[in-house]
């Protein structure tokens, strides 16, 4: 079965006929989508601005354990709701520009978390750990702008 035929059969399924001819599941994913998006965001924000130097009162570990929770289960769901939007056109978005990047990004980000979690920067924010807390913020700034890109490109 090539590529092609493997996506036309996941666009057939009836979970994606369901959603993509509902007038209600597809924005109501979208909506999950966006606020799982938002509160991973917020708090991806909220550790790397503790990192970069503010509020120095607040303890970094535990903000970083609380964030990392946080995080990680809006993740979860913004994974499963993605999915299921995906379903809906998967040909359409594996042959969108934007949609690639924002898939790209995400991995991008995703490892300079990982690195940035491996190497104790939450017990020592020195300059390598402010470098990454900036990159994750442009990361994520980008996979916002390439995620809203998707419909225009």
């Amino acid at each position: 079965m090539s590529s092609r035929t493997a996506l036309d059969a996941l666009q057939q399924l009836p979970l994606a006929v369901t959603i993509r001819e509902s007038a209600w599941a597809f924005p109501l994913l979208e909506i999950v989508h966006i606020a799982a998006f938002a509160a991973m965001i917020g708090t991806v924000l909220t550790v790397e601005m503790r990192v970069l130097g503010l509020q120095q009162t607040v303890p970094l570990r535990e903000l970083g354990r609380l964030g990392i929770k946080i995080a990680l289960a809006a993740f979860v769901i913004i994974g499963l709701s993605g999915s299921l939007l995906l379903l809906t056109d998967p040909l359409g978005y594996i042959a969108n520009r934007a949609f690639a990047v924002k898939l790209g990004l995400i991995a991008l980000a995703a490892i300079n978390m990982v690195v940035f979690h491996l190497r104790g920067s939450l017990a020592q924010p020195d300059g390598l750990a402010r470098a990454q807390a900036v990159l994750s913020l442009l990361l994520w700034l980008g996979v916002i702008s390439a995620g809203r890109l998707i419909a225009y490109v």
